[in-house]
């Protein structure tokens, strides 16, 4: 119940009668729209009370809760974006920042001029304040072909999340997957900001490292069953083959090579 600057949170089976210190507003980073922050100070001498509530408390995390009543008439959802606790001659006292809870609805994912609606959307933003858009669709081939058309012609575009923010934000591509079910096409794409530094998303490097770990298993299977099949068909002697594989395991220094070439050193 709110009355007198106090505002009640559902916690579980608890009510937490939060005092209200200071209301404001905090600019979503989502949206760029204005959010209601609460900040207050809950306090109890009972010590059976506090170790509940400690537990609850740390149980919440970054999840929303609710309030008893609506504050304001508008807001019922918080996030409990931050909380700290401190003991003094028997009372047990909670700082707390609560944060308008902000629910996300996208229209469509534009990426450079290219319309999708993905079945499956979340975006994240990081302490800097770096955008990572994950994102899962199903479509045709030639969907998947318009991406990769996208992706080989232009390492940055223009990405508009409609119904988030119209505004276009410049990203590129961090992750695009694709895989086949039922005649369908369904592919992940995950966006990052166009300067993100790539250290930052160690998800992305591991998800990037085992896609690449996975294509050359595939194309070594494949060269290996077109020798076979060139020696079967005898297109080429046995005796050339083993020639070939000979040099290859003396030159492999130079794939190596190649592997770790890049454009400049001093940039590094």
């Amino acid at each position: 119940m709110e009355q007198a600057g106090i505002i009640e949170l559902q916690l579980g089976d608890h009510r937490l009668p939060v005092r209200i210190q200071r209301v404001g507003k905090a600019r979503s980073r989502h949206t760029e729209k204005p959010l209601t922050e609460i900040h207050g100070i809950a306090t109890t001498t009972d010590p059976s009370l506090h170790q509940q509530l400690s537990q609850v408390l740390q149980e919440v995390g970054s999840q929303t809760v609710r309030s008893v009543e609506r504050f304001d008439n508008t807001v019922g959802k918080w996030c409990v974006s931050w909380n700290s606790y401190a003991e003094r001659a028997g009372e047990h006292r909670y700082s707390l920042i609560l944060r308008e809870e902000e629910e996300l609805s996208l229209q469509a994912l534009v990426l450079g001029g290219v319309e999708l609606h993905p079945y499956e959307y979340r975006e994240e933003f990081s302490e800097g304040g770096e955008l990572t858009i994950w994102a899962k669709l199903v479509g045709s081939k030639q969907s998947v072909l318009r991406l990769r058309a996208l992706l080989k012609a232009h390492p940055f575009f223009p990405v508009i999340r409609r119904g988030i923010h119209d505004e276009p934000r410049e990203m590129r591509f961090g992750v695009a997957e694709w895989s086949e079910h039922l005649g369908q096409i369904r592919f992940r794409v995950v966006l990052v900001d166009r300067d993100a530094d790539p250290t930052q998303h160690p998800e992305l490097l591991r998800i990037e490292g085992a896609n690449k770990g996975a294509a050359i298993a595939f194309y070594m299977n494949f060269v290996e069953r077109l020798v076979e099949m060139l020696e079967r068909k005898k297109i080429l002697p046995a005796a050339e083959i083993e020639v070939a594989r000979e040099a290859a395991r003396e030159e492999l220094w130079m794939g190596r090579h190649e592997f770790w070439r890049v454009p400049d050193v001093d940039l590094l």
